[in-house]
């Protein structure tokens, strides 16, 4: 016997491919629980004329229905360990320029000169690997 299908949650359509309606999509998928979103390719299409269709309807098994509204209720705390990823802003914080000592120091990853001749000359830029550390107060560079 076949189950009939429920929606238990409506999203307006957006264009973002990790919308709200397919983040609740993903969640229940990892929960077990099999669902569709139902209008989703009218509203890409349509996406003038999608809330006259009532947006993205999620739907789920009649039987699933009160599972998966538990599990789009709940909210989990997510903890990122910091200390694995580089921070790029802590990093920034520590440089110092070796001749004045100012903090106001910018990181370089290409070389500006070549960036920009090959712009004049070639007609595109040409991102030639420079790596290395400009104070922006007394002009010094280093690596």
């Amino acid at each position: 016997m076949v189950e009939r299908l429920v929606t238990i949650a409506r999203f307006a359509y957006s264009a973002d491919p990790v919308s709200e309606a397919e983040l609740a999509r993903i969640k229940l998928e990892s929960e077990g629980i099999g669902c569709f979103l139902a209008g989703k390719n009218f509203a890409g299409v349509y996406w003038l004329a999608s809330l006259a269709d009532r947006g993205v309807k999620l739907q789920v098994r009649e039987s699933d229905a009160e599972r998966a509204k538990e599990v789009l209720g709940r909210r989990e705390k997510v903890e990122i360990d910091e200390s694995e990823y580089g921070d790029s802003a802590a990093e920034a914080e520590e440089v110092r320029c070796p001749r004045c000592g100012s903090e106001d120091v910018k990181y370089e990853k290409f070389s500006r000169k070549v960036f920009y001749l090959g712009i004049a000359f070639l007609r595109f830029p040409v991102p030639f690997p420079r790596k290395k550390h400009r104070c922006n107060n007394c002009g010094e560079v280093w690596k």
